[in-house]
């Protein structure tokens, strides 16, 4: 899984070669323009023109002199230009992006094509395509029958943690719910938002987190951290149907432990999902999981009612 820095470094030398190429491009014209006599004659004149004009003094009679004859220079220049097979635009970058001339940047922000590099390799590392990804506006509440209008409540407040991520004190969401009531659909759509949120975000399940904690264990001491690191530093951590990997001695509860307990730490944000109830997790993942999930000071449960919808469609 590659890292938050590791993106940002691999974006930074995206964004740079985009803009390096392009200037490259508007350079290679201007030369290949100047081959030419009559526009390389009219190129650097109109250039000593500018640049005496830059040493009179604006709206003197000898300034708007100078000014005319630029003018009419360029007119000159322009029609060489085009004997050459170029214009104007073509002397000029031509970035990829016109809101951040291939920066990344806008008014010290992300551009909304930084955010798209950014979730095309985060969507391709962990496997999902974000077009099949459901989105919040989709939902149809009326699939949950008599608890749509508790679900949507479960929607609306879920919504409303990504959107607001900044800004909530909560750390954790714990989604708790009967097989197939519509919690890995409703971490799918969470998923989506934060993605489009510019929210770095890892989603897994239970079973292949658990596969990474074996590699982990296993691994030499100086490979082992950037095994573990990704879970580690992400904006936010998703982890689905926890309670349905095999429990790997000295490994899974530790390892599971290890990121809770580091995530809240540094005051990052993890969802997880279970079949499991509260009393049930504490049996198998012991006291020091349970409390990291289950504390109110930082978390939220919600318990989503209802039975196996896949079931209620076949019927």
């Amino acid at each position: 899984m590659i890292s938050k820095n590791e993106i940002s470094n691999y974006l930074s030398n995206v964004f740079k070669t985009r803009r390096t190429n392009a200037k490259l491009k508007a350079e290679q014209n201007l030369n290949d323009a100047l081959k030419n006599e009559k526009f390389k004659k009219s190129f650097y004149l109109v250039r000593s023109l500018q640049f005496d004009l830059s040493k009179l003094n604006e709206n003197t009679p000898e300034a708007k002199k100078l000014e005319q004859q630029i003018e009419k220079e360029k007119v000159e220049l322009n029609k060489q230009l085009k004997i050459c097979g170029f214009s104007k635009e073509d002397l000029k970058p031509h970035y990829i992006c016109k809101k951040c001339c291939d920066t990344g940047f806008v008014d010290g922000k992300k551009c909304s094509c930084y955010k798209a590099e950014q979730n095309k390799i985060y969507l391709t590392e962990c496997g999902i395509n974000k077009s099949s990804l459901p989105k919040f506006s989709q939902v149809n509440f009326e699939i949950f029958g008599n608890n749509k209008t508790e679900i949507k409540k479960i929607y609306d407040l879920a919504k409303s943690f990504v959107d607001k991520f900044n800004e909530t004190t909560k750390q954790n969401i714990i989604i708790v719910g009967n097989t197939g009531v519509g919690k890995t659909y409703l971490t799918e759509c969470l998923l989506n938002e934060a993605i489009n949120n510019d929210i770095f975000s890892i989603y897994t399940t239970a079973f292949n987190l658990n596969q990474t904690f074996l590699k982990y264990h296993i691994a030499k001491f100086e490979n082992k951290q950037e095994i573990i690191e990704p879970y580690l530093s992400c904006d936010l951590l998703i982890i689905d149907d926890l309670g349905s990997e095999t429990k790997l001695n000295n490994v899974t509860i530790e390892y599971l432990y290890l990121i809770l307990n580091e995530r809240a730490r540094n005051n990052l944000k993890t969802i997880v999902t279970t079949n499991l109830s509260p009393e049930q997790i504490q049996l198998v993942y012991e006291d020091r999981v349970f409390s990291r999930l289950f504390n109110k000071q930082i978390g939220i449960v919600l318990q989503m009612p209802g039975d196996d919808l896949r079931f209620k469609k076949q019927a």
